[in-house]
């Protein structure tokens, strides 16, 4: 029997769009990276003096803010202590450096996306780069592409982008070291994106309300998640995690307060429980493999926004909120066959919170494998381990066809042969 290693990378790769970047979404935000949004990087190469900017000098002097390689039609250094009044916070601003984001892009190294993704149905999606959007990073420097976005557009994008620079500079993210040094599940790296990202927008939707008349980040994300099944899993952390965040708080200079008592899957943000009221049912998941064409990787808790989000590439959004509603916990085996051809098969476990709740799921988890089944390459099939748990077990049709799935409610057993 194979240890557990709590972490895949090939699943951890499931549209996770990493802490440090910060783009308001709807704005131009890319999703089509299913490994997630690279964190910007690079110098200044010049500074404008437009209305509203200032150099690098003046920036360390007066506090104002200091905009480099262009200019801004936005008063960069009034946005900034607009935010800050209402956060209520006290720290230094740092410099916003105008970049062409989709050149940029254009300009990595180009990142296959996760297999994983493509066997769940997830598509890529192009970003409008006309529109503005913005990158922020752990050291609190912000990146804004205005796009071809009016004034008000570009502010609303640069609001959200210094409270992501606040909220790194007065350190209320306290997993910040986790996620820089630790592994933590896609479940858990979901929950955390929801809270940073949900924090910013609710904080940008007050801003916007106060000082602006465009529409405001969350009914943006709502917009944007009604597109496509890959738009609502990648924008999904925004717009819950801002229903979140605005459940908790009554303004933003209480935002620090959502993070002291954090939940921690994304059950429960999207059902707004806290860890005491909604904690994760006990599923152990160990694996087997008798046969030496097929390696195991490890496992992986995707959680519940991710379940509902590949039901939904399927399903009605409905039917796969209704199903994944009874998440209790989860745990995905990987596989990887061993001939260097890229071939993978999947074991994704879940125990749901009750008998009649594991029957609505795997009556859609058939559903969801006979029509991934006839629109992808990969093969499906669901079994159901026990009264509570079922098993979606895809992938290679030769891993699929070698793989088994057995025990109780909370243990778990696959074994892969030959």
């Amino acid at each position: 029997m194979l240890a557990a290693n709590r972490l895949a990378p090939v699943a951890l790769a499931l549209l996770i769009v990493l802490a440090g970047c910060g783009g308001a979404p709807g704005n131009g935000t890319a999703t089509n990276d299913a490994a997630g949004t690279p964190t910007a990087n690079g110098t200044a190469t010049t500074t404008g003096d437009a209305s509203g900017t200032v150099t690098p000098e003046r920036a360390s002097q007066d506090g104002a803010v200091a905009v480099e390689n262009g200019t801004l039609r936005v008063n960069a250094t009034r946005t900034f202590a607009r935010v800050q009044s209402l956060m209520g916070t006290d720290v230094d601003p740092r410099p916003v450096e105008l970049r062409n984001l989709s050149e940029w892009r254009s300009s990595l190294p180009r990142v296959a996306a996760a297999p994983i993704n493509d066997a769940l149905g997830f598509e890529n999606v192009s970003a409008n780069w006309s529109e503005p959007t913005g990158v922020t990073k752990f050291t609190g420097y912000v990146y804004v592409h205005p796009g071809e976005g009016s004034p008000q557009e570009v502010e609303r994008v640069l609001a959200h982008e210094f409270t992501h620079s606040i909220q790194f500079q007065a350190n209320m993210f306290p997993w910040l070291d986790e996620l820089r040094t630790g592994r933590v599940t896609t479940d858990e790296a979901k929950t955390l994106r929801a809270l940073q990202e949900g924090g910013a927008v609710y904080v940008t939707d007050a801003y916007t309300q106060q000082y602006l008349d465009v529409q405001r980040n969350s009914a943006f994300a709502r917009e944007y998640m009604s597109k496509s099944p890959t738009h609502w899993s990648a924008l999904a952390p925004y717009y819950f995690g801002s229903q979140y965040v605005a459940s908790r708080i009554d303004s933003p200079q209480q935002l620090s307060n959502v993070y002291d008592n954090r939940p921690n899957t994304t059950e429960q943000i999207l059902h707004n429980e806290t860890r005491r009221e909604e904690p994760p049912a006990d599923l152990a998941v160990e694996s087997t493999v008798s046969a030496s064409q097929w390696q195991y990787l490890g496992n992986n808790t995707l959680g519940e926004m991710t379940t509902r989000g590949a039901l939904g590439t399927e399903l009605t959004q409905s039917r796969a909120a209704e199903a994944a509603a009874g998440w209790g916990r989860d745990e995905i085996a990987i596989f990887r066959h061993t001939g260097g051809d890229e071939r993978y098969g999947w074991a994704w476990v879940h125990r749901w919170d009750d008998a009649s709740e594991a029957d609505e799921a795997a009556s859609a988890l058939r559903t969801f494998a006979e029509r991934r089944n006839d629109a992808s390459t990969y093969e499906f099939a669901v079994t159901r381990v026990s009264d509570g748990t079922t098993a979606l077990v895809f992938g290679d049709d030769a891993f699929v066809a070698n793989a088994t799935v057995t025990g109780t409610t909370s243990n778990v057993s696959v074994a892969v042969g030959a």
